[in-house]
């Protein structure tokens, strides 16, 4: 959370379609997560420990928040590369899969989230693709990129965290 709020007051502007956006990412997010836990229709069979905090219908806030968040430093990453629109949904997309590949087994071991028979599918990964495009194009499309030094250090910061607690957990 605390890492989510530094990279709120890091944006340079902000205005209803931010504010929209960050309301949409959280609300794809759980409703994505809800499917997941309730159905396993999307990600596979899993469900979330009691490690993350307060939940909403089995789904912590926090992956909610988690999910924007992850968006925002995803997209940051690309900002000065200035791709074609698809090209740069598609990477920001494939950053955020990326991070949650070096989530997955640090949030196992932690009992963030367990899955059925401790296996994490590819079909995960897949899921967290297509949830991820979704998001990404919203975002692309309402033009809010913007240069945020604090966003990419943020994101660099995510994969020094992860990788490290792979190596030691």
């Amino acid at each position: 959370m605390l890492s989510f709020l530094v990279l709120l007051l890091s944006r340079s502007t902000y205005g209803i379609k931010f504010w929209g956006f960050v309301g949409l990412a959280f609300s794809i997010g759980m409703c994505a997560e809800w499917i997941g836990v309730h159905t396993g229709i999307l990600f596979g069979d899993y469900n979330y420990g009691p490690v993350l905090g307060p939940k909403v219908f089995a789904v912590p806030i926090i992956i909610g928040i988690n999910w924007a968040m992850l968006s925002i430093v995803s997209a940051a990453m690309l900002h000065k590369l200035k791709l074609n629109f698809y090209l740069e949904i598609f990477v920001a997309a494939l950053f955020m899969v990326f991070l949650d590949f070096l989530m997955e087994p640090v949030a196992i071991k932690l009992h963030f989230w367990n899955w059925k028979n401790n296996q994490i599918p590819f079909y995960n990964y897949v899921c967290w693709l297509l949830v991820s495009l979704l998001i990404q194009f919203a975002y692309r499309k309402w033009r809010l990129n913007e240069a945020n030094n604090v966003a990419i250090a943020l994101f660099f910061y995510i994969i020094a965290f992860f990788s490290i607690l792979n190596l030691y957990l």
